[in-house]
């Protein structure tokens, strides 16, 4: 369970709520929503002023966001719009007055779990797909959007997100540097502290690499080890037998091969991974400090 400070059931501690018991009304009182911390069911949300999201924002926020069947019918939910590589990243979820329908999971999704989310939409799955989503709340004064051809999973994760045609007009191309090549590097914390915050930061693309290295984090106090999965410039996934239980934030130590280590500083990405961090299969993390070696190592992959 979610630590007291948290979450209690029944009891609302300083404004916060559970994820999966974010309503309709909730996003459209507050479009903005910021992550506090937890996994799968006792994952933590507080209400959060604001219209407008950065990629250079610290902290996990997910916001409104308007869906779009193919009988033209709309639905409201929320994504996690600051980075948008993936499914995976957005984690989108349509919410419905009686459960909360999901399109990325962390491990294979039995049958009939799936049919009760059709179910909650009132269609079947062959009605609902492709999903075309534009998130209510502007990232660096750009819209995301894009379409959700099929359910996800780490077995059969791919560029599954697409930007729809029809927003193409609304979407900022990544930039290009003098010699053609796309941009994608997230700027660093020692960058933002000396660049200005209103200036837009550059889109990234952020590849994603499938690396196994060692990892070790601080559970309560003890050390404990993980593998990566997979990593980008962005974030990494973490296999590991339990969770960070220290909050959101997350000191990482990276064993690099040859014997060098990196610190890393990130935040826990909400999950739909059990909640028993014991029956934990791994975690995503976001990057919030990292040192150049981190990129340099990531530019020698292919």
């Amino acid at each position: 369970m979610v630590r007291a400070e948290f979450y209690r059931p029944g009891v609302s501690v300083l404004g916060m709520k559970r994820l999966a018991d974010l309503t309709i009304e909730d996003l459209t009182g507050s479009p903005v929503w910021r992550f506090e911390g937890g996994s799968g069911e006792d994952a933590a949300v507080d209400a959060e002023p604001r219209d407008f999201l950065s990629q250079l924002d610290d902290e996990i926020f997910l916001a409104a966001t308007e869906f779009t069947l193919p009988d033209s019918s709309r639905h409201l939910g929320f994504c996690f719009p600051v980075d948008d590589a993936g499914i995976d990243y957005l984690q989108p979820v349509i919410v419905t007055p009686t459960a909360h329908v999901r399109f990325w999971f962390d491990e294979a999704i039995a049958p009939e779990a799936l049919s009760a989310q059709w179910n909650a939409l009132g269609r079947r799955e062959e009605e609902i797909f492709p999903i075309r989503f534009r998130c209510r709340v502007p990232v660096d004064g750009r819209t995301v959007a894009g379409v959700i051809p099929h359910i996800e999973t780490p077995a059969s994760v791919s560029p599954a997100y697409r930007n729809a045609p029809e927003f193409a007009g609304e979407l900022l191309d990544r930039p290009r540097r003098e010699d053609g090549s796309r941009t994608g590097r997230r700027p660093s914390r020692l960058r933002r502290s000396i660049e200005s915050r209103a200036e837009i930061p550059e889109k990234r693309t952020a590849p994603r690499h499938r690396v196994e290295m060692m990892v070790e984090f601080d559970d309560g106090g003890s050390r404990v080890r993980g593998v990566t999965r997979e990593v980008s410039r962005s974030g990494m996934f973490v296999r590991s037998s339990r969770l960070p239980n220290g909050g959101p934030a997350v000191n990482l130590t990276v064993h690099l091969p040859g014997g060098r280590e990196i610190l890393l500083k990130g935040r826990v990405v909400p999950s739909s991974a059990p909640a028993d961090p014991a029956q934990s299969s791994g975690f995503g993390l976001r990057l919030t400090e990292k040192p150049d070696e981190y990129d340099d190592f990531l530019s020698r992959l292919k």
